[in-house]
């Protein structure tokens, strides 16, 4: 037992190791796993434009570029964020339990992530106006979102439950204050091909939605707890940090289910496929999460 545990640990040393390291001729596709406000996975990655959206055509298809790795590895070590390399299976199985940013090469992201480096559809973030460019992916949204600018009574319910049916900005509720008018206000906005999903909503009272310019100000995600970046492109590793502090909470807890679940030889095989990324019946191509952001 004490000679496998030592072979074990020689070999994620080995790996580590390789991990630090990268081909400067390679090619490589620059990708980053977090976690949202909310807590949910999503893949982050360096894009080009493809062509526009059917659904909207102020909407982007992008997909994932191969990047010049020397250069992006720089970048992200001058903005002070720490990233790997992926050659291999056992690098992508400890890049996809901690998180963070990625090297990972053409052939393993063409074997065992077709779907992050693919084509989706997005849209601006907003930060294109508060010194970003950023997109969100839009594919997991309804047709319902790009087709009507007003909130339906459901959806404008479901944002102002979620809110504590309270302004994000101020704290006022209309209960407490009986001059208050709730409004549910396009955190991107519709002019910004800003879509009509509950992500994408918030609750203002009348007096800070008026007061409100410009209309796009992307802090209130953070006051929401929403989905999206909060600030422009700046070197404040904040948002970067919390996201894959949430990240590796989120894989703890799943690797928690796998022990938990030991009993089960079927729920074992599913928790720890999921675990590891991947899907219980397609154990060569890993899940992706509901969101992709790209740059």
């Amino acid at each position: 037992m004490a000679d496998m545990q030592s072979a074990a640990r020689t070999r994620l040393l080995q790996t580590l190791r390789k991990m630090k390291s990268f081909d400067p001729e390679g090619d490589y596709y620059a990708l980053t796993l977090g976690a949202n406000r909310r807590g949910h996975p999503y893949w982050g990655r360096q894009t080009h434009w493809v062509g526009f959206s059917e659904r909207n055509p102020r909407w982007e298809v992008r997909a994932a570029s191969l990047v010049a790795p020397g250069a992006v590895a720089d970048v992200w070590s001058v903005m002070g964020q720490g990233w790997v390399s992926v050659h291999d299976d056992a690098a992508l199985a400890v890049f996809l339990r901690l998180g963070g940013n990625a090297l990972v090469t053409e052939q393993v992201a063409e074997n065992r992530l077709p779907d992050v480096i693919a084509p989706s559809e997005c849209m601006h973030d907003g930060s294109v106006e508060a010194g970003g460019f950023g997109f969100l992916g839009t594919k997991h949204l309804p047709d319902d979102a790009v087709e009507r600018r007003a909130p339906s009574r459901k959806l404008r319910m479901q944002v102002l439950k979620r809110d504590g049916f309270r302004c994000v900005v101020c704290g006022r509720r209309a209960r407490d204050h009986t001059d208050i008018e709730l409004h549910v206000h396009h955190l991107v906005p519709w002019r910004m091909a800003g879509p009509t999903a509950e992500e994408n909503l918030v609750t203002l009272c009348g007096t800070c939605h008026k007061g409100l310019d410009p209309d796009f100000e992307p802090t209130l995600r953070e006051l929401a707890g929403l989905p999206g970046p909060a600030t422009g492109l700046s070197m404040d590793n904040s948002e970067f940090d919390e996201e894959v502090a949430r990240y590796r909470e989120y894989a703890k807890s799943l690797l928690t289910r796998v022990q938990r679940s030991k009993d089960s030889p079927r729920g074992s095989k599913d928790v720890g496929a999921a675990a590891a990324g991947v899907p219980p019946e397609s154990p060569s191509q890993p899940a992706v999460p509901e969101h992709i952001q790209h740059t």
